[in-house]
């Protein structure tokens, strides 16, 4: 018996068009990695710690997406996975940010409910009791689907940012996507009012 929904798998209004999303956290990502803001953000704590982990999403929630990066961006012969880049500690961050739309926030949480329901429906038992292969065969299941294209285009899009992400933001530990890529971050720091997030404070006064 399928396992009753208790929400719609729907994207919000600004995930609609995906295409248009990704070019803006493009933009964003191109300006602060070049500016080296990323190392410099006020807001920033390392989440070292399971509690401070926990602080965002619980331990199965953590479990699941941790999974599904894996899933999405797992590691080759030639270069590393998302649990190479800490793609999870990233998307922790990015949740954090007091300027995140919280509907953002929201939807990733919400669809990591949706593969947890999806591995109920499908297998009857929980994402995390799936062997590796079945977890394999869900994603593939979803994909297809329009929550589920969505939101896993959201996650690579978030992982891909951890790839080129200063370390101290949380992913991309001693500039590991950096070197796979041969990437050359941008120097010199920002000064102080420069910095994301003062500089919106001084954008919104103009």
């Amino acid at each position: 018996m399928k396992k009753q929904q208790t929400e719609k798998k729907t994207s919000p209004k600004v995930f609609k068009d995906t295409e248009s999303w990704r070019l803006s956290r493009k933009t964003f990502l191109k300006s602060v990695i070049m500016g080296g803001a990323l190392s410099q953000l006020p807001w920033m704590k390392a989440f070292g710690s399971m509690e401070q982990k926990l602080s965002i999403l619980s331990e199965k929630q953590l479990s699941i997406i941790s999974s599904v990066q894996q899933i999405l961006f797992p590691a080759g012969d030639n270069g590393p996975g998302a649990s190479d880049i800490h793609a999870t500690e990233y998307l922790l961050w990015v949740m954090a940010d007091p300027e995140k739309d919280p509907e953002e926030v929201q939807y990733i949480i919400s669809g990591i409910g949706w593969v947890d329901e999806t591995a109920e429906e499908t297998f009857s038992k929980s994402y995390t009791e799936l062997t590796q292969s079945e977890k394999e065969k869900l994603i593939e299941t979803i994909a297809p689907e329009s929550w589920g294209e969505s939101w896993l285009s959201v996650l690579l899009t978030f992982i891909f940012e951890a790839l080129l992400s200063d370390p101290q933001y949380g992913g991309n530990p001693d500039g590991t996507g950096w070197k796979w890529l041969n990437f050359i971050a941008g120097q010199p720091r920002p000064t102080p009012e420069l910095l994301y997030p003062e500089i919106i404070k001084t954008i919104r006064k103009t």
